[in-house]
């Protein structure tokens, strides 16, 4: 473990997380193996012991290669959860939760409990202990689970697989949700459930300010990307950015938003067989959730769509630069099961019994397209072909999909359900974190249709072009979007010389500070100083020079921001002058 004085592991924290109030303290907690203690009790011992809180900014530090197991919920209560793994060489931390020994009972279901803020950064979590199949039976309904209102989930560098019912759930209001760089796999189980589980994120009937998912990817989902079905709230602003989603049944459709409010910005991503159940015209199992956006089949059925939302005419909409493809496999399904393989002929009027399926579906609702106006023709745009590296096989899915079709009549019901006949490819969480490979062929037209010429899809997948892709990148939303947070974006250029450009972006006025610390936590520049300022988006340069006009040392620099109550830091590099 790195050695570091308290003001670099402030620093550090800063950069990790986004925000913070104060300096942070890390403990180090030791695996399972080695310490013998359930990281839910070491926690509740930590922060429950004096009946307060013995350190308001402490950080858990786990070891790389680790495995650490919770027999019970990890309640986070009065308290903010900072859940790190150690920098360095070696595998993420591993969290599994086992059966209660004291109860016998599986307890830990969800494994985080939130009523307050967490902060998760390069850990894995996993719904049951994978490495042995046998376990199934024991599998988590949720990972993440919301029971207060008011706080924000943050998440990087994650890995979540294996729940029965939904990774996250919020069942009360969440104020910012962003997932960055985290893979979400293997979502629902019809032994324990039925085919309207598997979903990513179920945000209930709840409202979230902000949600934020970039550069992650989605594999293996028997249900929706986003469940914001009946909803009494909005999702405020909505960005899903720069994502591939593979393998998926969607079941009650893929981002199904309910509510919408200021602003819905889907960009950027990849969509490869992830409506494997087709659209079908006369599933009234599937169809009784895709009622929302309120348009219908000639049949009078409902339309089955990718994406809907319950309409409305002030939210605002921009869809660009979406890549979608269909395998050969999954197009062959859908012939099987096609309107053409019916007796009429006649499609869309659901008389054909089991052959109603229309293929893939559309995209989107056309209540989006027509908020997107001349632009929703770059909102998706369908690839002829396009195979990925390595992932779970699709065969596995579909054969799940056949038997659907053909032994459950086209219901929930999963009576008759046989893991070793009818699962998907649930491979171990192991597999997520050593062999998927989500990168596709660079002369794929979607490796350079992203904004920019860059890859569409999750760019982890292509790490020399996600390296490009943060160095020059300004995260500005569109002029027509309103700013929804405070930003700080990473400086330009970066590494430098001579000066670099750092941009900042205010939703609100704010009295404004931005300041500059070397790895010793120590100030070195100072490039506003409680400056009140409107809201915007604003550049400051950095020549360089210290407070005491010196040109400061070569090395790494963090630059801070502090703006309306919010910390943001950042890092930058600064080269030896030639």
């Amino acid at each position: 473990m790195r050695t570091a004085t308290s003001a670099w592991i402030g620093l550090l924290v800063l950069l990790l997380f986004g925000a913070a109030n104060s300096r942070a303290q890390e403990l180090i907690v030791e695996p399972f193996n080695v310490s013998g203690q359930y990281l839910n009790e070491v926690i509740a011992g930590d922060t429950t012991a004096t009946g307060e809180r013995n350190d308001p900014n402490r950080v858990y530090v786990l070891r790389r290669n680790g495995v650490y197991l919770v027999n019970d919920d990890i309640i986070v209560r009065g308290f903010d959860l900072r859940l790190m793994t150690e920098e360095g060489e070696g595998e993420k931390a591993i969290i599994y939760p086992v059966v209660n020994t004291q109860t016998g009972t599986f307890a830990a279901d969800p494994i985080i409990r939130m009523e307050g803020n967490v902060w998760i950064k390069d850990v894995v979590l996993v719904g049951y202990l994978d490495a042995d199949p046998s376990e199934v039976v024991n599998i988590a309904s949720t990972i993440v689970r919301t029971t207060a209102p008011g706080y924000d989930l943050i998440m990087d560098g994650v890995i979540m697989s294996n729940t029965r019912g939904q990774h996250i759930r919020t069942e009360a209001a969440a104020r910012v949700i962003r997932i960055t760089n985290t893979i979400f796999a293997n979502m629902g189980d019809l032994g324990r459930s039925n085919f309207g589980a598997g979903k990513a994120i179920d945000l209930r009937d709840t409202s979230v300010d902000t949600l934020f998912i970039q550069n992650c990817t989605f594999v293996n989902f028997q249900d929706r990307i986003i469940r914001h079905r009946s909803s009494t709230a909005p999702i405020n602003n909505l960005i899903f950015d720069h994502n591939t989603i593979l393998n998926g049944m969607s079941y009650h459709g893929t981002l199904a938003l309910g509510w919408v409010g200021k602003s819905v910005r889907i960009t950027n991503n990849l969509f490869l067989d992830s409506f494997v159940l087709g659209a079908d015209t006369s599933d009234a199992s599937r169809q009784a959730e895709f009622d929302e956006h309120g348009e219908l089949y000639p049949n009078g059925k409902p339309r089955m769509i990718w994406i809907f939302s319950v309409p409305n005419d002030t939210t605002q909409w921009v869809v660009s630069n979406n890549y979608w493809a269909v395998s050969d496999s999954v197009e062959a399904f859908y012939a099987k099961y096609g309107d053409g393989a019916g007796d009429d002929g006649n499609p869309d009027n659901g008389t054909d019994g089991d052959n109603d399926i229309i293929g893939p579906g559309a995209p989107l609702s056309y209540h989006i397209n027509s908020r997107l106006g001349a632009d929703s023709v770059n909102a998706f745009i369908e690839l002829e072909d396009l195979q990925v590296a390595n992932r779970p096989y699709i065969s596995k899915m579909l054969r799940m999909a056949e038997w659907y079709r053909t032994q459950t009549g086209r219901t929930k019901a999963t009576t008759s359900f046989v893991r070793e006949l009818h699962d998907f490819d649930r491979k171990p969480v192991t597999y997520f974190m050593r062999e998927f490979d989500a990168s596709y062929p660079t002369d794929s037209p979607a490796y350079t249709g992203a904004a920019r010429g860059f890859p569409a899809g999750d760019l982890n997948w292509f790490p020399d072009k996600k390296a490009e892709w943060e160095l020059t990148a300004i995260e500005r939303q569109p002029g027509n979007l309103p700013v929804t947070a405070f930003r700080l974006h990473q400086n330009y250029p970066n590494p430098f010389t001579r000066e670099t450009r750092i941009t900042y972006t205010l939703p609100e006025p704010a009295t404004v500070t931005l300041r500059v610390f070397n790895l010793l936590g120590q100030e070195v520049a100072r490039l506003a100083d409680g400056i009140r300022q409107a809201a915007g988006v604003y550049t400051a340069t950095w020549d360089g020079m210290d407070l005491l006009g010196r040109k400061a040392a070569p090395g790494v620099y963090f630059y801070r921001l502090e703006a309306g109550g919010t910390v943001l830091t950042r890092k930058m590099l600064l080269l030896p002058a030639n």
